[in-house]
């Protein structure tokens, strides 16, 4: 390994996280589960207060360099109880943006590099796709945020936001998880008359799974195939709880 350089001339803009001119490639909404390490450094749900998985509401945010390297950026919402997302992913419906959240703060600046706020639309990707700016770290309580912070340069060529592009088929939730996942429901439904999505949250964190696994499972919580796939054996959803 050759030693590194200590000449000023030679130095790096930053490590491997965005930081420069950066331009937003894709954008959607979606619940996303946070993970975290366990003492093996092996990839492991995240847990609250309750012990029960972080789970939020989020922005998520790809951003692209001028040689094709890719960075996808999570910006924290709120409770995904409080919102509904469109089918192509892009617009948010029944809650309000509260100026608590992570995706506040990335709007904020945004708007304070240059954005016409009247120009944000209700449509994720008809407002950031296509969006350039000079990207880096601002403070954000015990950790950072990744957001704009000059040479801002708005979607398109006259400065308005692009079409939202085709939104691809979500991908199929894996079949032994959705199994799993009934097998779960059913358990807690016959045991107590009715199962919550947050109960069905905690006995899929207590399954003996690996990392993959465990994070499939978790997904399918919140899939439609989960619902089709109750629906077949008796089982429905009434708003985030599951009774026969």
């Amino acid at each position: 390994m050759a030693p590194m350089s200590l000449r000023p001339s030679e130095a790096s803009e930053g490590g491997a996280f965005p930081r420069g001119y950066l331009t937003v490639t894709a954008a959607k909404f979606s619940e996303y589960h946070y993970m975290t390490k366990d003492a093996n450094g092996n990839p492991t749900p995240s847990l609250n207060e309750q012990g029960k998985p972080t789970i939020s509401m989020a922005a998520i945010i790809t951003l692209e360099n001028d040689t094709g390297d890719q960075f996808e950026q999570v910006y924290s919402i709120g409770r995904p109880d409080r919102y509904t997302i469109s089918a192509d992913g892009q617009v948010l419906e029944g809650g309000v943006l509260s100026k608590n959240c992570n995706f506040y703060k990335l709007m904020t600046e945004v708007v304070n590099q240059g954005y016409p706020e009247g120009s944000i639309k209700d449509n994720l990707s008809e407002t950031f796709v296509g969006m350039s700016a000079y990207w880096d770290e601002m403070p954000n309580g015990t950790r950072t945020l990744i957001v704009p912070q000059g040479q801002l340069t708005l979607p398109g060529t006259n400065g308005t936001a692009p079409a939202a592009p085709a939104a691809a088929a979500p991908a199929a939730a894996p079949a032994d998880m959705v199994a799993k996942a009934v097998e779960l429901v059913q358990a807690g439904v016959a045991a107590n008359g009715s199962m919550t999505r947050q109960q069905l949250g905690s006995e899929a964190f207590n399954q003996n799974l690996d990392a993959a696994s465990q994070q499939q499972l978790m997904n399918v919580i919140f899939d439609q195939s989960l619902v089709t796939a109750l629906a077949a054996v008796g089982i429905k959803l009434e708003g985030e709880t599951f009774t026969s």
